[in-house]
């Protein structure tokens, strides 16, 4: 590559305008505080979560091992964009370095590849646990659960290494301003001096249909399930199947329901972009907010493990 080529490749940062629509001082604060709020106590939610499984022996148990990496997922994700988004209000400087930017995009598709995959799993677990239960001890071995959970983080940092790869190939030479929250494949792509129909069109469809893969696994398996409990005939088993399973089932409908959100603001061209962002950044700090309350509301075992080591803690 000659030394023109690599001027022109290595532009040297982007900046991310996605909060332009936000003028004054008083504004930038409350958006500021609401969001460090959310992200501190998402952390901290999160924090306490792998540690009351980790002290809870009780807890040791394939579910909750597939809940611990929904959890570490969720104080990951929000830290791959918050952070950069908090500099931003605080200071006004919207600049990010190139490299950051490509890994900032790349880490973002990895963790959330690994949690669409997680999701899947847990899926399959609660699958086996309820359609096949006299087996299930057999079958979710803690070795198998531990190799899912390795399978889970694999795909996602094979798919983040081929779009970063792909940034990397295409020349960067003219504007370098970034209409979202943080960088985003699609709008890096926007911003290359060249034809990049096929390099981003070909990753568009290819997300498209693993996500159709995976949500049409999750709906195939709760159809399952559910006609699974449908042939429970005590009440005291349809109840059992339908708690083991509630809590997950719960974070499956609100994780739809914030990818619903963010497409349907994306796509619909009377949406604002300051709404485009906003969902934008929902989607990142809404589900690691909520999933460790729903866990803690919807499995009894959560709240009774909380509920022991808070009684301890108390007696010392």
């Amino acid at each position: 590559m000659s030394e023109a080529n690599l001027t022109i490749f290595h532009l040297s940062h982007f900046s991310l305008e996605g909060f332009l629509w936000l003028h004054d001082w008083q504004s930038k604060s409350i958006l500021f505080a609401v969001f460090i709020v959310i992200y501190v106590v998402s952390l901290t939610e999160n924090a306490m979560f792998l540690l009351l499984i980790y002290l809870d022996e009780r807890l040791h148990s394939p579910m909750y091992l597939f809940v611990c990496n929904l959890a570490m997922l969720d104080i990951s994700i929000p830290t791959v964009t918050v952070p950069k988004i908090l500099h931003n209000l605080l200071t006004d400087d919207t600049t990010i370095e190139f490299v950051s930017c490509v890994a900032q995009m790349g880490f973002f598709i990895y963790l959330y590849v690994t949690e669409c995959l997680v999701l899947a799993v847990m899926a399959y677990d609660r699958y086996k646990a309820i359609c096949s239960p006299l087996y299930y001890p057999v079958i979710m071995t803690m070795k198998y659960t531990t190799q899912l959970s390795f399978f889970c983080w694999v795909p996602g940092l094979l798919i983040a290494l081929f779009h970063i790869y792909i940034v990397l190939s295409v020349p960067f030479c003219g504007p370098n301003t970034i209409y979202a929250y943080f960088c985003e494949y699609v709008s890096l792509m926007m911003l290359a001096c060249a034809d990049v129909y096929s390099y981003s069109f070909v990753p568009l469809i290819l997300a498209l249909a693993f996500m159709s893969l995976i949500l049409c696994f999750i709906i195939i398996t709760y159809i399952k399930i559910l006609m699974s409990v449908i042939n429970v005939k005590s009440s005291m088993g349809y109840k059992k199947a339908f708690s083991t399973c509630a809590s997950h089932l719960l974070i499956i409908v609100l994780f739809i329901f914030v990818q619903a959100s963010v497409l349907i603001s994306r796509y619909v061209s009377d949406t604002s972009v300051s709404i485009q962002v906003l969902s934008g950044v929902m989607q990142n700090i809404l589900p690691p907010l909520v999933n460790p309350i729903i866990y803690c509301l919807k499995t009894k075992e959560i709240r009774d493990s909380f509920l022991r080591i808070l009684n301890k803690i108390l007696n010392v």
